[in-house]
C-alpha cells in the first residue's frame, strides 16, 4: 500500500481498508493454486481476481493506473515468495509464480475494460436516443413551417410586385432543408458508432443509385445541377444496401451542393474478376491538395466553399465504407471537381447482368 500511494498520486485520497480490499482474497487464491495442483483452485483464481478491476472502476482508476498497481504487486509478491522459501527458487516454481500472478492481473484488467466499455456504450446509447427524440420534434415543427412557407409563396407568386419576398421565402426554405439534412447527419454519424451492418443481400446498385438521385432531384433542379446515372441496369452486388445507399446519399448530396450549376456522374464499374467501383464526379471547385489527407475528418468542410454545412457527410461516408470492408478515395483537381470512388471487396460481391 506504501508503494501504490507513492506510485499512483489519484490514490493517496483512499483510506488503507479501500486500497487493500479483495487483495488478501486473491492473494489467498495464488497462494492455493501455488501449492497445489487441483484445478479448482485455479478455477477459484479465476472466478476471485475480477473482484480486484470491479472495485479500482468503482473508486475511478483508469486502466493505467491499474496497470502500474498490479506491477508493484507483482514485485512485492515475488520479493516475499523469495524471502518465504529462504532458498533459490527453481524455474518451474518461477514459472508458476507467473502465470498465477499473469491470470490475477490478467482478469482484473479485462473486468475494469469490460466495465468501462459498458459505460461508454449506455451513454452512447442514451445521447442517440436523446438526439432522436429532439430531431423528431423539430423535424415535425420545420416541416409544418416548410408547408406554411410553401402555401404563402404559391400565394405571393401570382403578384408580380412580391417577386422579391417570394425569393426570400425560397431561401428560407432551403435553410429549412439544410438544417434537416444536418440533423439526419448527426443521427447517422451516431447509429455508425454501434457498428451494425446487415447480412449482406443482393443489391441493385442501378435501382439503389436512382433512388438516390431521386431523392435530391429538388435540390439539384434548384441549384441548376443536371445528375446522370451511368450504372448498367444489371449490376448486382452482395453487400448491405443500406450503408451503401448511406454512402451515397452523402456523396450525391456534396457533389449536387458544390456543382453549382455544373454536372453530377453517378457511375460503376464491375467484371467477373474484379471489385465493383461506385464513383460520384462533380465539377465543383474542388479540393485543395493540402486538405485531401483530412477531408474525411469530422466537421471538415474545403475552406472558401461558402456552403451550408456541418461537415459530417463525409466523415458518415468514410465510416459507412469502413464498416462496409470497402474504401473510399477522393482525386480531385482545383478549378475541376473532385471524383469519390466507393471500391466494394470483391470477395462479398456478386455482379452480373441481370435477364430482361
Amino acid at each position: 500500500m506504501e508503494r501504490v500511494k507513492n506510485a499512483i498520486p489519484t490514490v493517496r485520497s483512499l483510506t488503507c481498508d479501500q486500497i487493500e480490499d479483495s487483495t488478501p482474497n486473491i492473494l489467498a487464491r495464488i497462494a492455493d493454486v501455488l501449492e497445489s495442483a487441483d484445478p479448482e483452485r485455479a478455477r477459484a483464481l479465476v472466478a476471485q481476481s475480477p473482484a480486484q478491476g470491479l472495485t479500482r472502476y468503482e473508486q475511478r482508476y483508469d486502466v493505467q493506473a491499474l496497470l502500474s498497481e498490479d506491477r508493484l504487486l507483482r514485485r512485492t509478491i515475488v520479493e516475499h515468495v523469495w524471502q518465504g522459501l529462504a532458498r533459490p527458487v527453481t524455474l518451474d516454481e518461477q514459472v508458476s509464480l507467473d502465470i498465477a500472478i499473469d491470470v490475477m492481473l490478467h482478469q482484473a484488467v479485462t473486468a475494469l475494460v469490460t466495465q468501462q466499455s459498458d459505460r461508454l456504450r449506455a451513454a452512447s446509447e442514451a445521447e442517440l436516443k436523446y438526439l432522436s427524440f429532439i430531431s423528431h420534434d423539430l423535424n415535425n415543427n420545420l416541416g409544418g413551417v416548410t408547408l406554411l412557407l410553401k402555401l404563402l409563396r404559391e400565394r405571393l407568386a401570382t403578384a408580380p410586385e412580391f417577386a422579391a419576398d417570394a425569393k426570400t421565402l425560397d431561401t428560407a426554405q432551403r435553410a429549412i432543408a439544410d438544417t434537416i439534412a444536418g440533423m439526419r447527419r448527426l443521427l447517422d454519424k451516431e447509429r455508425l458508432r454501434s457498428g451494425t451492418v446487415e447480412p449482406p443481400q443482393t443489391v441493385n446498385l442501378y435501382r439503389l443509385a436512382s433512388v438516390v438521385i431521386e431523392q435530391v432531384a429538388f435540390n439539384a433542379a434548384e441549384r441548376d445541377v443536371n445528375v446522370l446515372l451511368e450504372v448498367p441496369t444489371g449490376t448486382v452486388v452482395v453487400t448491405d444496401g443500406e450503408l451503401v445507399q448511406l454512402v451515397l446519399q452523402n456523396l450525391v448530396g456534396n457533389a449536387v451542393k458544390y456543382s453549382v450549376p455544373g454536372t453530377v456522374r453517378v457511375r460503376a464499374s464491375a467484371s467477373d474478376e474484379g471489385p465493383v467501383v461506385v464513383a460520384v464526379s462533380d465539377e465543383g471547385p474542388g479540393i485543395n491538395p493540402e486538405q485531401i489527407d483530412r477531408i474525411f475528418d469530422a466537421f471538415r468542410r474545403g475552406e472558401g466553399h461558402a456552403q451550408p454545412g456541418v461537415g459530417l457527410g463525409l466523415t458518415i461516408a468514410s465510416q459507412a465504407a469502413k464498416l462496409l470492408g470497402a474504401t473510399l478515395t477522393v482525386e480531385s483537381k482545383l478549378g475541376v471537381g473532385s471524383t469519390f470512388a466507393l471500391t466494394l471487396p470483391h470477395e462479398r460481391r456478386r455482379a452480373k447482368r441481370e435477364q430482361a
